[in-house]
């Protein structure tokens, strides 16, 4: 359970802002909201799932402390990536969806591309490859960006520009320096 529930609360913090949530803001935007739902659904159950096969089988390969001390690291890597890193508002991403996407799979395709190698879909390997468990894993990412991505699309419906940008990136940051130091207290006591 505790798999499941970390990775579902690091998934939905580092979806917060992100490049991917914008993306799905322009979709519903132009594209009817059965469309792009569906396809969102499909992206990401598919980066999460790629992402916590190769997380898995890289946590059993290699010895739990390290693993953890890793990942602790790149948590608190990803507070500062979230803080510091580049303006994902200002990413291509949002120019990518003006097309005329109006299939599951095109809006799928779309999501796909712009979450390979991105925060989540890191910190979804990184989780799978500390807990050496792929399955709760998995479910916990793909719920934590499910629900971030509702509550973009929501918020953004209903608040609109109201809510800045600066305070979802500190919030981020705080929940990924918080698994962070969590993370490499538990691995030096392990040690």
């Amino acid at each position: 359970m505790e798999e499941f529930v970390t990775s579902l609360m690091v998934s939905a913090a580092s979806e917060m802002g992100d490049k991917t949530q914008l993306l799905v803001l322009a979709f519903a935007a132009q594209a009817p909201l059965a469309v792009v739902a569906s396809g969102v659904l499909g992206g990401l159950l598919t980066t999460n799932l790629l992402a916590a096969f190769i997380g898995t089988g890289i946590g059993m390969a290699l010895p739990l402390a390290p693993i953890r001390l890793a990942a602790g690291v790149l948590f608190l890597v990803f507070a500062g990536w979230t803080l510091w890193g580049p303006n994902e508002s200002e990413s291509e991403g949002e120019d990518e969806c003006k097309g005329h996407l109006r299939s599951p799979l095109a809006v799928a395709c779309a999501f796909f591309m712009a979450e390979l190698g991105d925060k989540t879909q890191l910190c979804a390997l990184t989780l799978a490859a500390r807990y050496q468990s792929f399955l709760p894993v998995w479910l916990g990412a793909s719920a934590g960006m499910i629900l971030a991505i509702s509550l973009a699309i929501g918020v953004g419906y209903f608040i609109g520009s109201r809510i800045p940008e600066a305070a979802l990136k500190w919030l981020s940051a705080s929940v990924f320096a918080v698994f962070g130091i969590i993370t490499l207290i538990t691995a030096l006591q392990g040690l």
